[in-house]
């Protein structure tokens, strides 16, 4: 959270194309250092003998992700510049209460004065990355049961995935300069209902052997053209002035319905349907985003009313001079 909320001030500084071209910069660190995690883990695996093991190659990639993440966290703190506090507690008030009653302003603020813009954006947000979010997980479940891919194998699945991503982020990147981030986000939408539709009917059993392989490297780039995609809209359409809580706002509804794609799948699967329409399910969850992405308001409307004073902190008399104006 504390990473993104400076995202809104440095695309302000450096505006939108250089915005987009940090967007799928910053997306190539990440997938670039969860290749080499998951190498690492892969490699530590082999010297170790761990084999088809997936309890304890879990363990191991947990142990690991414990020591590297927090030197990273530790490192990258470092960096991160000082803020100054956007508000104070006002006489009288609890800190334990003051933020959910702010919430609720800022909830109703948004609603209010940018429904069109930052408001669609954040609906369209809880649904497509529940549906991102949980395609990993029923991509593992898939392959284990219905490929018949376990232990190191998979982890080699994946790793080709992470390394699909870096290409995936530039081209989603050149797609978001040729036409606009939401677009971009569109396109890539429909693609990958597309995709998986072609990749769960046709990958139904363990043969031919080299399917996921391929199908991984294409699922990897629309992964990769996803997440810059999304972190470019989210950076320049937000008004200024609230970016830590917006930010939050931002996390927690890209987390509020991770839960439900993976909770519909195991209820099939638990129903003897085929996995295959269970995966072909997630794309229920990319085309409501896709929907809601439609109803956002054209791209240069979303731009024009981000730099636009921030609605939801002005005085209510200022407002109510701007509505009669």
């Amino acid at each position: 959270l504390a990473a993104y909320s400076y995202l809104p001030g440095i695309a302000t500084a450096v505006g939108p194309t250089t915005m987009i071209k940090y967007a799928a910069e910053y997306a190539v660190g990440m997938f670039s250092m969860e290749a080499f995690y998951l190498v690492l883990c892969l490699g530590i695996g082999i010297a170790l003998g761990l084999g088809d093991n997936n309890e304890a190659t879990a363990r191991l990639g947990q142990g690991v992700n414990v020591i590297v993440s927090g030197l990273l966290y530790y490192f990258a703190w470092k960096f991160f510049t000082s803020a100054p506090a956007r508000r104070r507690l006002d006489e009288g008030e609890s800190i334990v209460t003051a933020g959910f009653i702010q919430v609720f302003r800022t909830a109703k603020g948004i609603k209010n004065h940018y429904s069109s813009t930052l408001g669609y954006f954040l609906l369209a947000v809880m649904f497509c990355d529940a549906g991102h979010g949980a395609f990993t997980l029923i991509a593992v479940t898939y392959l284990a049961e219905v490929c018949n891919i376990k232990g190191q194998q998979l982890g080699f699945i994946f790793l080709l995935i992470l390394l699909s991503t870096i290409p995936g982020s530039y081209f989603g990147a050149w797609v978001s300069k040729k036409t606009s981030p939401k677009t971009s986000i569109q396109i890539q939408l429909i693609s990958i209902i597309s995709f998986n539709f072609l990749a769960f009917l046709t990958m139904t059993n363990p043969e031919p052997e080299f399917l996921p392989y391929l199908y991984g490297s294409i699922w990897g780039m629309l992964l990769g053209w996803f997440y810059p995609a999304e972190t470019a809209i989210f950076s320049m359409v937000q008004p200024k002035g609230q970016e830590s809580e917006l930010t939050g706002i931002f996390m927690y509804s890209a987390q509020i319905l991770s839960w439900l794609p993976t909770l519909i799948f195991t209820i099939m699967n638990e129903s003897d349907i085929h996995m295959k329409w269970g995966g072909m399910f997630v794309n229920v969850w990319f085309l409501i985003a896709l929907g809601l992405f439609h109803l956002m308001a054209p791209w240069e409307i979303c731009l024009a009313v981000s730099k636009e004073p921030n609605r939801m902190v002005l005085p209510d008399k200022e407002l109510l001079i701007d509505a009669v104006c």
